[in-house]
């Protein structure tokens, strides 16, 4: 994120009066934070859209994509018991190294190891029996692969959040450290989307290959940006008025009872399962029904360059209008562009003629245009590059959708130390993060199975003149990947409209927080 618009100058960050002043946020810090994200990034992909895709391709594992619809879900509900412990732990754990950055180190390897053999077993899958059933014993190994690295996850995310929460008290610089962690998350996302373009240049097609490539990256740039967050991003000690020890279940009833959190605890479930849907049925998307599955990087790429160009617009907007007003006008933009995709997915080729690459290329000299048309050829270029153009759109808002909703569940942690006395991010984002993955792979779960009960075929031919996938098949395909997610993301609208905590509200209640520090 080196845009210098996005920097924080002193002048325009200041502390609340008597918090106990901390030093504006310098860009190292920052970015030293925001690093681990990209690393982050890389691991998403290969999770939220390559998994159903490695495991139920024809060019991946062959396994029930009816079956996986099920199981992906199931093994969540892991995170419904780990994810409050390890929230409750990191808030009361003291260690000479602060309370989340030992539970940093030691989830990172955890998730990295994980995650590499969950697409990578060291052993061929096969069929087995058990109480009188055969099946394949890579679903065994998807689910205990999955519970290792949802683990790993929640031991490193929940702190990681907690911490960048606490790294300011300002309204506006809470903001600025997510916009930042968006912005190398976006980065990441970036890259690997570049990296299927890369590998399908040296003949290398399939979504194993893509994510090989990935994990490989992902296991050496991991580690460097964690090690470096833990030395250079400080972890401010403890100031609590209330000293009394509080058990988990007080603690996640306290959670309940702040009205604000769980608003957008509501908002952004529905939201986290819309992004499910879309991820994890955008390459079938992108292979069956455009019929481009091995240009899939290429739409990627310009996707999450939007996405990092839209982040200091939404930046800014947040300032002016508040964090949740900003939010909610992204959530409609995000609607509004969701609505062409299954337009593209039945409208007849002909209505993009304007848009067919090789016309717009026709500039070039002969031998050149000969080659970009043998390129793409069995392509419909013009819905092909629509649907880029439609995406980048669309893209622009999810810079919004991922830093704004952290940074006001940063806010909402202050009501709660403002009743309590107590500190309890970790508390706060282990339910966050809880809800957040729970949703997700529910969204996942619904998107698989609901087309595969309009009689989508993975396993099927891509070429239209052979597959078995119906009209009515690809239809629903596009319109799970793109129309319900816009419907579940928009219920979040009114409940924005009057969301209770502005920018003034929050300074009151530091406010407050500063007083009772100043008197303890």
């Amino acid at each position: 994120m080196g845009e210098q618009n996005l920097d924080n100058k002193s002048e325009a960050i200041e502390e609340p009066a008597g918090s106990g002043k901390r030093k504006p946020l310098n860009s190292w810090v920052l970015a030293s934070y925001a690093a681990p994200g990209t690393a982050l990034a890389l691991a998403g992909l290969p999770l939220g859209v390559y998994l159903p895709a490695a495991y139920s391709d024809s060019d991946g594992y062959l396994l029930s994509l009816g079956v996986l619809s099920l199981l992906i879900p199931l093994m969540r509900i892991s995170d419904v018991i780990t994810d409050p412990w390890i929230g409750y732990y990191s808030d009361r754990i003291r260690t000479r190294w602060g309370r989340r950055k030992p539970f940093v180190l030691i989830g990172t390897p955890i998730y990295g190891a994980a995650l590499y053999l969950l697409f990578f077993p060291p052993f061929e899958f096969s069929d087995i029996t058990m109480f009188g059933a055969s099946f394949s014993n890579g679903y065994i190994w998807l689910c205990v692969m999955l519970t290792f690295t949802y683990f790993g996850s929640t031991i490193k995310d929940i702190p990681f959040s907690a911490w960048g929460a606490e790294l300011s008290t300002n309204y506006h610089e809470r903001t600025l450290v997510m916009s930042w962690r968006e912005g190398f998350g976006v980065a990441g996302s970036l890259i690997s989307a570049f990296i299927p373009g890369i590998i399908v240049f040296y003949g290398m097609t399939t979504p194993l290959e893509a994510v090989f490539v990935l994990l490989v990256g992902l296991i050496i740039f991991m580690p460097l940006t964690t090690a470096n967050a833990l030395v250079s991003v400080p972890e401010y000690p403890v100031a609590e008025t209330n000293k009394k020890r509080v058990k988990l279940t007080d603690s996640l009833k306290i959670v309940a009872k702040n009205r604000p959190y769980v608003l957008l605890v509501i908002i952004f479930a529905f939201s986290s399962m819309g992004a499910a849907m879309t991820n994890s049925l955008s390459f079938f998307f992108v292979k069956h029904v455009l019929i481009a599955g091995e240009f899939y990087g290429l739409y990627l790429a310009p996707y999450f360059i939007c996405q990092i160009a839209a982040v200091p617009l939404w930046f800014k907007l947040s300032r002016k209008i508040g964090k949740h007003k900003a939010t909610m006008y992204a959530i409609g933009w995000y609607a509004l562009w969701s609505c062409f995709i299954p337009l593209i997915a039945i409208a007849p080729a002909e209505w993009f003629t304007a848009f067919e690459i090789p016309k717009i290329l026709a500039w070039l000299p002969a031998d050149t245009h000969a080659s970009v048309v043998a390129y793409f050829e069995g392509v419909s270029t013009g819905k092909f590059l629509f649907f880029i153009i439609v995406m980048c759109f669309k893209g622009s808002s999810i810079g919004a959708l991922s830093a704004l909703p952290r940074a006001m569940c940063a806010d909402v942690i202050d009501v709660d130390e403002a009743q309590t006395g107590k500190k309890q991010a970790g508390a706060y984002f282990s339910i966050w993060s809880m809800v957040q993955k729970g949703t997700y792979a529910l969204g996942m779960g619904i998107g698989l199975w609901l087309v595969v009960q309009f009689g989508f075929d993975s396993l099927s031919d891509a070429n239209p003149q052979t597959t078995t996938n119906t009209w009515t098949a690809l239809f629903a395909l596009a319109c799970v990947y793109s129309v319900i997610p816009a419907i579940f993301k928009f219920v979040g609208m009114p409940l924005l409209w009057k969301y209770p905590l502005t920018e003034d509200k929050v300074q009151e209640v530091q406010a407050d927080i500063a007083n009772r520090n100043a008197k303890s």
